[in-house]
C-alpha cells in the first residue's frame, strides 16, 4: 500500500464569496482524487487551507482546481 504524503497549502481567494459559494467550492474541491480536506479559515474568509496527497497532486494542480471553480486565487503558503 502506498503511503500518503499529506501537504497543506494556503490559498488566497480574491473574491468575497457568500457562505453558500464557499461551501460549494469546498465540496467541489474535495471531490478531486488526492484532495483530502479543504476549508476556509474562520474570520479570514479569503484564505483556504487545502490538505492533499503530494503523491497524487502538486501545488499547481491544487491551485488549478480552485481556479476551475471560476474564482481568482493565488498560492500564498505551503
Amino acid at each position: 500500500m502506498d503511503q500518503i504524503h499529506q501537504v497543506e497549502v494556503v490559498i488566497h481567494v480574491d473574491e468575497s464569496l457568500s457562505e453558500e459559494q464557499r461551501a460549494t467550492l469546498v465540496g467541489n474541491l474535495q471531490k478531486h482524487d488526492g484532495v483530502k480536506k479543504a476549508q476556509f479559515t474562520d474570520g479570514r474568509e479569503h484564505l483556504m487551507l487545502i490538505d492533499y496527497d503530494a503523491n497524487k497532486l502538486n501545488t499547481s494542480e491544487v491551485l488549478g482546481y480552485v481556479k476551475q471553480e471560476h474564482v481568482n486565487a493565488e498560492l500564498i503558503g505551503i
